[in-house]
Order: structure tokens, then C-alpha cells, then sequence
């Protein structure tokens, strides 16, 4: 169960990213976009937490995930689209 989280993660920070590519948001990586955005829709700033989350996803062949923080994460994301409109 623990590996369907980490794909749910590491899949909705990549939708989020192409959100923001299609934005126009300048920036060659998620965090500089995510960092540009922050400013007009300050609700993002709480997508820092789960991109985190995610950058440990990649980065870290033992990274652990609880299944609490893998829900905050996953409804984190869903938020953000939520406040660009998406959903």
C-alpha cells in the first residue's frame, strides 16, 4: 500500500507542475514556479509540505511514508487545484 501513496504523490505533484507550466509560470523547476505562485495565490505555500514530501519520494530509495502524511499530502494537492480552479 505504501508504494500506491508514493505514486499517488509523486503523479499529483506532476499534475500540479503541468497546471502550472500551462500557466505560463515562469521558472525551470517545480519549486521556482510553485515559489512565483506563492505570491498571487498565498493558499499554495501549503504545497511546499507535500512537494517536500515528494522530492523525498524521489530522492530517497528508503523513504518511509505514513499513510497520515501520504493523505495530507494527496489532499494538499487536490486543494491547490482547487484554488487554481481546476477542479
Amino acid at each position: 500500500k505504501e508504494m500506491y501513496y508514493k505514486m499517488a504523490i509523486i503523479e499529483a505533484d506532476k499534475l500540479l507542475d503541468d497546471v502550472f507550466k500551462q500557466m505560463g509560470t515562469p521558472g525551470s523547476t517545480m519549486a521556482e514556479r510553485l515559489r512565483f505562485l506563492v505570491y498571487k495565490y498565498p493558499k499554495l505555500k501549503s504545497v511546499w509540505e507535500a512537494h517536500i514530501i515528494r522530492n523525498n519520494i524521489s530522492h530517497e530509495s528508503n523513504y518511509s511514508l505514513y499513510r497520515s502524511s501520504a493523505k495530507k499530502a494527496i489532499n494538499t494537492y487536490k486543494s491547490a487545484l482547487k484554488e487554481l480552479n481546476i477542479l
